[in-house]
């Protein structure tokens, strides 16, 4: 009987430490929409990438991606063109380590940049490119916020 109580002493000890732990990874809790108290640290100041040759007829856009705390780095950018068809025409890009990116050969029109980072709101921002123009766009993401 001794063996047996100290086992359910050992097992009565654990649930008591463990009872106010959540079973959920923090990451799991941000991918299913609920709050969260991390703060991001502070990562690299968002740089633009270097400024690409332009072919004739396109335009090109440079950008950075950015939150709060810093650059996002290799988090993909979508362009597409608004009310446009599924399988109309999209480029994307990715934002390098100092979370800037590059569309270096975009036809002529007005398009939607899309970015989803990982526990941060899904963001847009529309830009005109003409061709023989580079345009620049700063994107601003925000982390997910715990509204009760």
């Amino acid at each position: 009987m001794g063996g047996i109580f100290k086992a359910i002493v050992l097992l009565a000890a654990f649930l008591m430490t463990n009872a106010c732990h959540r079973g959920t990874s923090e990451e799991t809790s941000l991918l299913l929409g609920h709050c969260t108290t991390r703060v991001r640290t502070k990562g690299p100041v968002p740089r633009l990438p270097d400024t690409p040759s332009l072919r004739l007829g396109f335009g090109a856009i440079v950008g950075t991606l950015a939150d709060s705390g810093g650059a996002l780095p290799h988090y993909p950018i979508l362009a597409t063109i608004p009310g446009g068809a599924a399988n109309s025409p999209h480029a994307t890009a990715t934002a390098d380590s100092v979370g800037g990116f590059v569309f270096a050969a975009l036809p002529p029109g007005h398009y939607r940049l899309h970015v989803h980072a990982f526990a941060h709101r899904p963001d847009s921002t529309d830009i005109d490119v003409a061709a023989g123009r580079v345009d620049t766009v700063r994107i601003m993401t925000r982390l997910f916020e715990c509204v009760r």
